[in-house]
């Protein structure tokens, strides 16, 4: 690592045509990125140091700039949010399960359910009567099930439709990955980062109590958080594109989950939860 402000611009230019330097960075707020990256252009020069590699700026404790390495900046922030952890490390510390079995499909097959589901299934968008108002959100839902299954919640029921080819097929991989059963399935479609969910959990009386829910992720890779009811402790990961995550056992009484908005993506994200309804 080469400090700015102890070498000279002489020295500079011919270790960049030498090829001796290739990345910069901000050594105050250990953010490394191209060389031509306007971020790093502004910043003060007793604050610009020098890498000849990736690899050295991560030594040095610097994660990747996120304008002008978009790619690398969402695989690290996929790390920092997703530990290599396997399928039965339980991700909250009590009061609950949840497993996260990361990619299950391969892209290919992600894009194929995701572009199914956006073109085939009967999206309509999400009701809610609040304080006796019936809201129309953004966000589209659609619910299938082995029967004509009512499911209600936010004040409004929904009956379940057929379910079609591609949800069953993907149910019954759902279930042999997981050991669950499932006898429905609630789809949300988020049509960008702009559209998200609001702190809840998903204890209605027509669900199982304490039942997993097997969650499915298509399309953007959005971020999902958990927060203890009492403590207000906080779990929060990336839910990747074809990836798994099953909530079960106590977690929807003790723990709100939410999907927060965000700006880092306007692409359509289909998010499939599979269920028990009872009764």
């Amino acid at each position: 690592m080469i400090r700015h402000c102890k070498i000279s611009d002489i020295d500079l230019r011919n270790k960049i045509k030498k090829g001796e330097i290739c990345f910069g960075g901000n050594r105050k707020l250990k953010i490394y990125g191209t060389l031509k990256c306007s971020s790093g252009k502004r910043m003060k020069r007793e604050n610009r140091v020098f890498f000849l590699s990736e690899n050295e700026a991560k030594e040095n404790g610097f994660r990747p700039c996120g304008h002008c390495m978009k790619t690398n900046y969402q695989n690290w922030k996929m790390d920092l949010f997703n530990p290599q952890t396997d399928e039965n490390t339980n991700l909250l510390p009590k009061d609950g399960t949840v497993n996260y079995y990361g990619k299950l499909f391969s892209k290919s097959e992600s894009d194929f359910y995701r572009d199914t589901f956006l073109n085939s299934i009967e999206w309509k968008n999400d009701e809610a009567i609040i304080f006796g108002k019936l809201i129309l959100t953004k966000r589209k839902v659609a619910w299938y099930g082995d029967q004509e299954f009512e499911y209600t919640y936010s004040n409004t029921t929904k009956k379940a439709l057929t379910w079609t080819a591609e949800l069953l097929e993907l149910k019954k991989i759902i279930e042999e990955k997981t050991g669950e059963t499932f006898n429905s399935c609630l789809l949300n479609l988020y049509h960008s980062g702009e559209e998200g969910m609001a702190w809840h959990s998903d204890a209605e009386k027509d669900l199982k109590k304490n039942g997993a829910i097997g969650s499915v992720s298509f399309g953007a890779e959005r971020k999902f958080a958990f927060k203890h009811k009492e403590t207000k402790e906080t779990v929060s990961l990336i839910l990747e594109h074809g990836s798994v995550l099953v909530m079960k056992d106590e977690t929807q009484t003790h723990w709100l989950h939410r999907l927060p908005p965000t700006k880092t993506t306007s692409k359509p994200r289909v998010n499939l939860t599979f269920r028990t309804i009872v009764g």
